[in-house]
């Protein structure tokens, strides 16, 4: 029988039941006498060992089983929970993934496991260092817990199986969501097309019908929207072993919390975030938190906080990255910064903007060394060049001592967009809904200039003004522009000064290659419903 065909499959579950194991491996290093982190942990390895035994996948099936002895001993109290077994215990976690991605891929023929075999034989056959009371490790206790687990095992494969029931769900591959979203994206360029045909008509009856075809189509898009959102926890829970390794090789105590592991995020942008949030983590537990001989000596507590929150505002998502550490030296900042000549040598403060500016330019680091971890300049201006590339803002915020907290904002999908469209001179542009606070029209006498720069009042506030014919360079005096956009990115505000707001369309967002000085300012292109091309404004590199 060929199981090939199976292999997706086995992946799929496999990489459910090894994030799964991770999580209970932090969760027992934590608290080495806690018994249902055990048990979960045994569960899930002696799946993917009946899953890879059942697949062909020996090498896979061998490594399982022995770490399966370990977790054995241990939930019997015959092993104790040290920092060496826990060691051990992640790296086992580690080879499993490598041996099952490369077993599933049909290159099982590359794995060698039997390093790490050896390794926990030895563990195995030592029998640890001692039997864990019931108060500092797996307690005496476990082995009349384990019935349960048992008695789970048993009800698998017994006879008093409950489990069927309808199936309510089914597993769809990515392509094929891929395909719709992309037909749902010509269809919505189609609707706007035939609406502007049709509202010229005086056809009652086809009027009505295209009224109708439009609901459908919306109905029909929110489902293949929702379809695509997927639970942030979903790319998340890598994290906790990414801080927990980083803080291990730097000798730092970190205490790391997810909060919002339930929100949802269209798939195609929860990848695309993934590495930058991986730099943010890295660069925190690195720069920001401080050794416990350094927190003590600044009267903190010997373990950092480390916090990583997500929550939905309007129709954006927002993700923080936030610390307890030294927060950004303002002093080392400018001393770098003179010393690669990015600011003048008499320079002896900087402001929030210039720190900012400077942090996130490409190569920039205040390290001293180069490790594994950062210190190679990469980081800050690689989170902020994928995000302003994905239509988002990043915003950060650090006090020197105290901590630091970058906030990214992004729209809730890559592919469909709400946007507010703007005639400058003969060029229409699409400015994300998602920042647009509101619309209001230049008045003449509420104009001013502060500090050398453009602002206007308006209702007893000064808003920096941005002339978008300007930015882009196109000809004219100024006396076109009649309307200001007010943009909002986190507590920023700007005008975006434009001459006609020509109304609000469902765009579909297209990738594009942008000419020379323009890649900050546009952050994809797409087709309005006339026919005619526009560029997406970003709204981020504006602010």
């Amino acid at each position: 029988m060929d199981l090939s065909k199976y292999a997706d499959l086995f992946l799929t579950e496999s990489r459910e039941y090894l994030s799964a194991m991770n999580h209970h491996l932090l969760e027992l290093e934590r608290e080495p006498g806690a018994e249902e982190p055990v048990r979960a942990i045994f569960r899930a390895v002696h799946t993917v060992k009946g899953m890879s035994a059942t697949m062909g996948y020996q090498a896979v099936a061998e490594l399982a089983h022995e770490l399966e002895s370990v977790l054995d001993r241990v939930r019997h109290g015959e092993q104790a929970v040290t920092s060496a077994l826990m060691d051990a215990l992640f790296e086992s976690a580690d080879a499993l993934e490598a041996a099952v991605e490369l077993s599933a891929k049909g290159e099982g023929e590359q794995l060698d496991v039997s390093g790490i075999v050896a390794r926990l034989r030895a563990i195995s056959i030592a029998g640890g260092q001692g039997v864990v009371d019931s108060k500092n490790g797996a307690s005496q206790g476990a082995s009349g817990n384990d019935s349960r687990a048992d008695s789970a095992d048993g009800a698998r494969d017994g006879t008093s199986r409950p489990t069927p029931s309808a199936t309510r769900s089914v597993r769809i591959d990515l392509r094929r969501l891929d395909k719709l979203m992309n037909l749902m994206g010509e269809l919505v360029i189609t609707r706007g097309r035939l609406s502007e045909l049709v509202a010229p008509m005086d056809e009652p009856a086809l009027g009505e019908a295209m009224a109708q075809a439009s609901r459908l189509i919306g109905e029909l898009q929110d489902e293949i929207m929702l379809c695509r959102m997927v639970p942030v926890g979903q790319v998340f829970d890598r994290y906790p072993r990414l801080v927990r390794d980083s803080a291990r090789a730097l000798g730092k105590e970190v205490s790391f919390t997810i909060v919002g592991n339930e929100i949802e995020l269209d798939r195609s942008m929860l990848v695309e975030i993934g590495d930058p949030l991986m730099h943010l983590l890295r660069n925190a537990v690195d720069h920001g938190i401080e050794t416990p001989a350094e927190r003590a000596a600044a009267g903190k507590p010997a373990k950092g906080s480390l916090t990583l929150s997500v929550a939905r505002e309007r129709s954006t998502v927002t993700i923080r990255v936030s610390d307890d550490g030294r927060g950004v030296s303002r002093q080392k900042v400018l001393e770098r910064a003179r010393a690669t000549g990015l600011v003048e040598a008499s320079r002896t403060e900087l402001s929030d903007d210039e720190l900012v500016r400077l942090i996130s330019r490409s190569g920039f680091s205040t390290a001293e060394r180069v490790t594994d971890i950062s210190g190679r300049g990469v980081g800050i201006d690689a989170v902020m060049n994928r995000v302003r590339s994905m239509g988002g803002a990043v915003e950060i915020r650090s006090k020197e001592g105290e901590g630091t907290t970058v906030t990214v904002r992004l729209p809730l999908t890559l592919a469909i967009v709400r946007a507010l469209l703007a005639r400058v001179r003969d060029e229409v542009y699409a400015v994300p809904m998602a920042h647009v606070n509101e619309t209001v029209e230049l008045v003449p006498q509420a104009l001013r200039r502060v500090r050398g720069r453009e602002v206007m009042t308006m209702r007893d506030d000064v808003l920096p003004l941005i002339r978008f014919n300007e930015l882009v360079r196109l000809p004219g005096d100024g006396d076109e522009a009649r309307q200001v956009i007010v943009l909002e990115v986190g507590e920023r505000r700007a005008g975006l000064v434009v001459d006609e707001l020509t109304g609000q369309q469902d765009i579909v967002v297209k990738q594009f290659d942008p000419v020379r000085d323009a890649v900050s300012l546009f952050s994809g292109a797409t087709i309005l419903s006339d026919g005619a091309p526009a560029l997406i404004v970003d709204v981020g590199s504006l602010m």
